[in-house]
């Protein structure tokens, strides 16, 4: 009975999105007379009423800890990546960074329209380095607005990469040269990456304490991984504080 009513609980928030899809479409037209952030707001309406379905429907809710470690922005936003729950809603809980999109999505027609008038940053993940640059110079363009970037280290939200840290990341940091705040969370328990299944329960995010800018690359990547990997996969009460961050300037005997 219990599986039962997953599967049409799931159906219905599926169903649902699509009319809200059909509700909102009436105004997709100001997605290409307008941009930047009158295109942002559209979006963001859109995720609002999105996230009370999935409430009321699914049984979804979430509860974020540490916003007062936010720094003003921009900042980096590293977040762990476990589903497609984070893609769609952090923009509604960090003030709508560019957030770093597979190519892709650019090609579809109607995602690809939302992602270019939204500001987003393609990013080649087959390692095309002239794209990678293209995408560093978008996001260091960006930031230059003061808006936030927000980047998904592992590059994937499936279990068997999800704890890597990409090298790019590293480059990332060492040329935005502001704060990287560190996300993670347990959104997989609920929104799995490989299923349309929408599972109940509460979905925990914690922010940890920013990684000042200045670190050597390597440095920086070891103390994300390490507070990017959750100590207790039940919850995110994660080893952001366990992660010591080494004072800048204090490598190598300076």
């Amino acid at each position: 009975m219990k599986r039962i009513s997953l599967v049409v609980r799931s159906i219905l928030f599926h169903l649902a999105a699509v009319l809200l899809v059909v509700v909102f479409s009436p105004l997709s037209p100001l997605l290409v007379v307008s941009g930047g952030r009158h295109a942002s707001r559209l979006v963001l309406a859109y995720l609002r009423v999105l996230r009370h379905l999935l409430r009321w429907i699914c049984g979804i809710d979430h509860r974020i800890e540490g916003l007062e470690h936010l720094p003003p922005a921009p900042y980096l936003l590293a977040s762990r990546h476990e589903s497609a729950w984070e893609v769609m809603f952090f923009p509604l809980f960090f003030d709508d960074p560019a957030a770093f999109a597979k190519q892709e999505i650019f090609s579809y027609p109607l995602g690809g329209l939302i992602a270019r008038r939204t500001g987003q940053i393609r990013i080649d993940r087959g390692g095309d380095l002239a794209g990678l640059r293209t995408a560093f110079d978008e996001a260091r363009r960006t930031i230059a607005t003061g808006r936030s970037v927000l980047i998904f280290p592992s590059g994937t939200r499936h279990v068997e990469g999800r704890d890597r840290v990409l090298p790019g990341v590293g480059a990332l940091y060492d040329l935005l040269r502001i704060p990287c705040v560190p996300v993670v969370l347990d959104s997989g328990r609920c929104w799995p990456p490989d299923s349309w299944l929408k599972h109940p329960g509460m979905i925990h995010v914690r922010i940890g304490e920013p990684i000042p800018p200045g670190l050597d690359r390597r440095e920086f990547a070891d103390v994300l991984r390490r507070r990017l990997v959750p100590s207790d996969a039940a919850t995110p009460s994660l080893a952001m504080e366990t992660a010591a961050v080494p004072a800048v300037g204090a490598r190598d005997g300076h």
